[in-house]
C-alpha cells in the first residue's frame, strides 16, 4: 500500500490474529480418576482466551455420572470474559448433573478477572445464563 500508516495498522493486525491463533493451541486439559466412580480431577494448563474457550469446554465430559470433580487451574491463565464464561458453562453444567465442581489453584491475575465476571456461584445470574427466567 502506498499509505504507510494503513500497511502498518494491517502488519499490527495480521500479527496479533497469528498470535491469537499460536496461542490458543497451546492448552492442554487432562483428567485422572482420583476414586473410581466418585472423583474425577482436571488439569488446566495453558493460556484460556476467545480462541481457546470453545477447546476449553469440549475437553471435559460434562455427562460423567460423578460425585465431584476437582479442576486444577494452578497452570492455566484466563485472559478475557469469554475464557470467563467458558469456565461458568463448565462448572453450571457439571453442579446441574449433581456434581459437586471445586476450583483449585487459581492464580492472582486470573482470579481477578474470575471474580469480577464469573457468575457460577449466583443463582440469579446462573438461571439468566442457562436460559431461564
Amino acid at each position: 500500500t502506498h499509505n504507510l500508516a494503513i500497511g502498518v495498522f494491517v502488519g499490527v493486525l495480521l500479527a496479533a490474529m497469528f498470535f491469537a491463533n499460536k496461542v490458543g493451541n497451546i492448552l492442554y486439559i487432562g483428567s485422572k480418576e482420583v476414586e473410581a466412580g466418585k472423583e474425577r480431577e482436571y488439569q488446566v494448563v495453558g493460556q484460556v482466551f476467545f480462541a481457546s474457550s470453545e477447546r476449553f469446554i469440549a475437553a471435559f465430559d460434562l455427562k460423567e455420572s460423578i460425585d465431584k470433580v476437582t479442576i486444577n487451574l494452578s497452570r492455566a491463565h484466563f485472559w478475557d470474559i469469554t475464557a470467563v464464561q467458558a469456565l461458568d458453562r463448565v462448572v453450571i453444567k457439571f453442579r446441574r448433573e449433581g456434581t459437586e465442581v471445586e476450583l483449585v489453584g487459581l492464580s492472582e491475575a486470573s482470579a481477578t478477572v474470575v471474580d469480577r465476571y464469573a457468575v457460577h456461584n449466583d443463582p440469579e445470574a446462573v438461571e439468566k445464563l442457562m436460559g431461564g427466567h
